[in-house]
């Protein structure tokens, strides 16, 4: 694989995503905008859920498993993302920033920063 700026007869991550026309092109940038935006706000759903099971309160089982599953979700929508970025594409590698970009701007920051998930 080799870094590129050409989109045309790409494939984002699925076999059945192929991009074959400047129409496709323009809206698999916007859903890899919207899809990087829902991690972000995945992530602020995340640590709302880890301020509550950390309360004073002793967490009940039943909200650590739910914070479990979650945590889980937001591993495997990180490696999804970072696939589209493995594309070495660099419309798409623009479209996951500026997608974070805007999530972080709309949904709060306090996080992680660049760690992996």
């Amino acid at each position: 694989m080799l870094f590129t700026w050409d989109w045309h007869n790409s494939c984002v991550v699925f076999k059945w995503w192929h991009v074959r026309s400047p129409l496709s092109f323009i809206f698999s940038l916007i859903a890899i905008v919207l899809v990087s935006m829902g991690y972000e706000w995945l992530k602020t759903i995340g640590k709302d859920n880890t301020a509550a099971i950390n309360g004073p309160l002793r967490p009940v089982p039943s909200n650590k498993w739910k914070h479990s599953v979650l945590y889980g979700i937001q591993v495997g929508y990180s490696f999804m993302l970072m696939l589209v970025f493995m594309t070495y594409n660099g419309w798409y590698m623009l479209a996951v920033i500026f997608g974070a970009i805007i999530g972080h701007q709309t949904w709060g920051g306090e996080g992680r920063g660049m760690a992996c998930h």
